[in-house]
């Protein structure tokens, strides 16, 4: 190699190793939304179908991407989501074994942090239909709702990191 060889190759090297090696790969179908707390938080990019998924779907949809339903559990997270989601979307929370008692899907663990809307406010006594939690945004207010499992939305998966 001659003298301009070994940089270009160098630089070549360097180049293809952080590309390849970033810390945050986003899988193809789905943006960024923000990372803290050691998640990364990402949505489907808006398109056919990515806001008609049941719950049971989404939480396929994250799976098939190599991500999980999203369990919010701080309000620094729920902060990230809410600041960075378009749409109404499904987190991580089901009551379909107590009434009113939401637990994580990925922890097995009754959530320790909720947020839930002024209108979407729980607990509601007795069995109710609406056992799968969805996070939304209007003019008036930010937050978790309670809602039909077989209701239609987008989702918000995570990724934890350092783990």
């Amino acid at each position: 190699m001659d003298k301009f060889g070994i940089p270009v190759a160098i630089s070549f090297a360097l180049f293809f190793t952080l590309s390849l090696a970033s810390p945050i790969q986003i899988h193809a179908g789905f943006e960024l939304l923000g990372t803290v707390e050691g998640k990364i938080f990402v949505s489907p990019i808006v398109g056919p179908g990515s806001d008609n998924m049941t719950y049971q779907d989404a939480i396929s949809k994250c799976a098939s991407a190599g991500y999980r339903i999203a369990t919010l559990e701080s309000q620094a997270q729920n902060d990230v989501v809410e600041a960075n989601a378009r749409r109404w979307s499904w987190i991580d929370g089901i009551d379909l074994q107590i009434p009113d008692v939401f637990f994580s899907i990925n922890t097995g663990k009754n959530l320790t942090y909720t947020n839930w809307t002024v209108w979407g406010q729980r607990p509601v006594i007795g069995k109710d239909d609406y056992n799968c939690v969805r996070i939304s945004c209007n003019q008036m207010d930010c937050g978790w709702w309670d809602v039909n499992c077989t209701d239609r939305y987008s989702v918000i998966c995570e990724l934890p990191v350092g783990i």
